[in-house]
């Protein structure tokens, strides 16, 4: 009975992405295994070799998770973390502050492919493109876009198909700055400042019907 209660807080590699899934879309066994040759995690084993994980393991692998996803940590500084305490996030951050931090935040083409579990040549790709890195810098921004080309890589989309995409965003971004031109050359603070506004509200507007122009098209594949 001892033996019986005790495997009910061990939990199989499978059973574990199973339940991350939700909040973690692209949690992989693949990528667990990983996460454990990196010495993030260390895990206990069955005679046989699988690895069982306690509600311990778990809350560790979602703490490793959250601080990949969220602030784009490199493994070798969400390990120190970890050996420091795993301290809990935002703690004592207000929001404003914690976002001021992201924003401000920039990466080396290494640090973000260890954030994202990716060889550094992923990444190379996507500024060879120049969908990340327009600025000269790797931001914030740049990461997120990573992450989710990562996502579209999963599915065979990789780097070089989004250069088409890349194209029309500025062929629309140029439309854009065209039509609030005279605001924006005004040299008016107050009129730049509208612009700009007025700049990410069509980006907003624009972005919008394209989810609901694609959401037409897909639904008409069943048919």
């Amino acid at each position: 009975m001892e033996g019986s209660e005790d495997r009910k807080e061990q939990y199989t590699i499978g059973e574990v992405v199973a339940r991350l899934k939700k909040e973690f879309p692209t949690l992989s066994v693949s990528k667990v295994r990983y996460l454990e040759r990196r010495r993030l995690i260390n895990l206990s084993r069955t005679r046989g070799g699988y690895r069982l994980f306690t509600p311990q393991d778990i809350e560790l692998l979602r703490y490793i998770l959250k601080m990949q996803e969220e602030e784009y940590l490199p493994l070798k500084v969400i390990k120190k973390r970890i050996e420091a305490g795993a301290p809990s996030m935002r703690t004592g951050d207000s929001g404003s502050e914690y976002a001021r931090v992201l924003e401000d935040r920039t990466y080396t083409k290494e640090e973000l492919a260890d954030s994202l579990g990716v060889e550094t040549r992923f990444v190379e790709e996507l500024l060879s493109v120049q969908v990340i890195g327009r600025g000269g810098e790797i931001t914030h921004r740049d990461a997120e876009i990573a992450r989710l080309a990562l996502d579209l890589a999963r599915y065979g989309i990789q780097p070089r198909h989004l250069r088409g995409i890349m194209a029309a965003v500025e062929r629309e971004a140029a439309m854009f700055k065209q039509i609030l031109n005279p605001d924006l050359r005004s040299g008016d603070e107050q009129r730049v400042a509208e612009a700009m506004h007025k700049a990410r509200h069509l980006a907003s507007v624009d972005s919008r019907m394209k989810e609901l122009m694609m959401s037409n098209i897909i639904e008409s594949f069943a048919s």
